[in-house]
């Protein structure tokens, strides 16, 4: 009997003592979940406090004050072969700034929406000459908040195939800033056949088809191209058929015929061009001397060159030039008319002419009005075929 009691007391001891121990873990366990419970409440406690004292947090994205300001016109427009650019912005900044996520959905091909909202697109091809329906903005917050937009653009006018090329105030050669965006023009193209030269029969070479100081050397004897002008100089670019990659930069005063006053006229330009896969050179300088390359180096298979053109013609007379030739999609012109010469001590001036008129194949033209200096570069190549 006393050897069972004592086996008793042996066991009930044993028993208090796993008691004893499932209590103390008990009591570990409770007490571990209740710090991470308080940590977790001032994690979330933290987090609301910073929020909300941030003045631009959106943990609540769901209801968030913001919206599209500045989207497109729910019935956009454009032109066939120029630029459509819209800036799309957003209210209540002061609550939420950004940064935002920009996307588009069942956009036209090659339309665009750039980091900062900037919606781009130039119809180049045939087929977009339609109304395109129910383009979908989407604009993102950090916390996946998305605000929508549906827009629909309509291009207008005929396909005319030939190189774009965009305008932009001020020196580009090294940046697009669309703010300073100006037009497109499309450059002149010879059809496929010889008609330049004196008499009609020669290559339409960029040369060949200014053809000057040949049929009437005391005026222009432009082929292909707009009509020249006594008030205004005119640019436009031209390339030959099959030479698509080739493109050339003409430029003139005066028309043959037409008086003007004071005579004579006096016109000063520096031209700096850059990033073009081609050396380019002075093609015409209608007369000796005039326009002339004063400078030219290349750096990563990419030439930069530098132009004086200083032209004095009389009245009822034209003078002008002709550089190039220019290829690949990077390259820049930019056309210094008014200051001080960046090459020389010149002062740079169109004289009496009012301003330059930008011109387009499809005889279509704008002016630059008091534009001092401009930019010149390659857009895009419109695809009629397509």
């Amino acid at each position: 009997m006393i050897s069972i009691e004592v086996e008793n007391l042996i066991r009930f001891k044993k028993i208090n003592q796993i008691k004893g121990l499932y209590a103390n873990v008990l009591f570990l366990w409770n007490d571990t979940l209740l710090k991470i419970s308080n940590y977790f409440i001032i994690i979330i406690l933290l987090f609301v406090y910073s929020c909300e004292n941030s003045g631009s947090g959106d943990f609540q994205a769901d209801s968030l004050p913001i919206s599209i300001s500045s989207s497109p016109s729910q019935n956009a427009s454009i032109a066939f072969g120029q630029t459509y650019l819209h800036q799309l912005t957003t209210t209540n900044t002061d609550y939420y700034s950004g940064p935002f996520n920009y996307s588009l959905w069942g956009e036209p091909n090659g339309m665009t929406v750039s980091s900062s909202g900037m919606i781009e697109w130039t119809p180049n091809k045939a087929s977009d000459i339609k109304t395109h329906k129910n383009i979908k903005i989407l604009v993102e917050t950090v916390s996946r908040y998305t605000l929508v937009k549906y827009f629909d653009i309509t291009v207008t006018g005929t396909c005319i195939s030939g190189n774009v090329l965009a305008i932009w105030k001020g020196d580009q050669r090294s940046s697009s800033d669309s703010s300073k965006f100006l037009g497109n023009i499309t450059a002149y193209t010879d059809g496929d056949i010889d008609n330049c030269g004196r008499n009609n029969n020669l290559d339409c070479t960029a040369e060949n088809n200014y053809e000057f100081d040949k049929t009437n050397p005391s005026s222009e004897n432009l082929h292909i191209g707009p009509e020249t002008s006594a008030d205004d100089g005119i640019m436009f670019f031209y390339n030959q058929f099959d030479k698509t990659s080739n493109s050339y930069l003409f430029w003139m005063f005066g028309k043959g015929g037409s008086p003007f006053s004071p005579s004579p006229n006096y016109v000063k330009l520096d031209i700096h061009t850059a990033k073009n896969e081609t050396s380019d050179d002075v093609v015409v300088s209608d007369d000796d001397g005039e326009t002339n390359r004063e400078s030219q180096s290349v750096s990563n298979g990419y030439y930069s060159s530098s132009y004086t053109a200083r032209y004095k013609y009389l009245t009822k007379k034209s003078d002008g030039g002709v550089i190039g030739p220019f290829s690949g999609s990077d390259y820049r012109i930019f056309i210094d008319r008014s200051g001080n010469s960046l090459i020389n001590s010149d002062v740079l001036s169109l004289g009496n002419l009012n301003s330059f008129v930008y011109w387009s194949k499809d005889n279509s033209s704008f002016s630059l009005g008091d534009v001092d200096n401009f930019t010149i570069g390659f857009k895009t190549t419109i695809d009629c075929t397509m």
